[in-house]
């Protein structure tokens, strides 16, 4: 355990270190607060080995089917214990459709929540401003007690945050709260798994 805390540590300083020298402190603090995230989920992930790989497989497989069937599209999918979430563009209602009945047919798929947006693509800039909202409310979390962070799975899209994970309903309130309370961020929709 001590050698992958060491690694760790020795991973954001080395980053915070080489990002300082080109002058990129912001990609410096982003950089850092991702590693964090991944070691930590590494580490405490509540969901078992299997589960996790099956996630990663589902969003995977669904993520590269959509993406040879709508090249024009900014469909991003997230799976959390077999749950899985569509959020972004697509150009028709049909193909919002059809992304959805894509997800249906992989194996392991036990829910979709289907909050693709029928428009053309977000901006660069956009998707910056979401990346950095999501950065934040992970940072704000990691600062709280009562909340184990990789419980949580936060994805934003134009400035909509949607929350999926495993938490009891005290702590959905409390983590939307926390949601809601960056700049910027347009609605919080909780997806939750509620433990007692």
């Amino acid at each position: 355990m001590n050698k992958k805390v060491n690694l760790f540590f020795l991973l954001v300083i080395s980053v915070v270190f080489s990002s300082v020298i080109t002058g990129c402190a912001a990609l410096a603090i982003g950089a850092v607060a991702t590693a964090a995230g991944t070691a930590a989920v590494v580490a405490t992930d509540p969901r078992n080995s299997g589960t996790v790989f099956d996630d990663n497989t589902i969003s995977t497989k669904i993520q590269n089917k959509i993406s040879d069937n709508f090249p024009d599209s900014n469909v991003y999918v997230t799976c959390y214990n077999q749950v899985v979430l569509l959020t972004g563009q697509i150009v028709t209602q049909k193909d919002k459709e059809n992304a959805f009945f894509i997800a249906k047919t992989i194996p392991g798929v036990q829910q979709i929540y289907n909050y693709i947006d029928v428009r053309l693509p977000q901006s660069f800039s956009s998707k910056a401003t979401d990346s950095y909202t999501t950065t934040q409310i992970k940072t704000k979390l990691l600062g709280m007690d009562n909340i184990d962070s990789n419980n949580i799975k936060i994805v934003t899209t134009n400035s909509i945050v949607y929350l999926l994970g495993i938490v009891s309903k005290k702590q959905a309130k409390e983590v939307s709260n926390v949601a809601a309370s960056i700049n910027g961020v347009a609605k919080v929709i909780t997806l939750f798994e509620y433990k007692a």
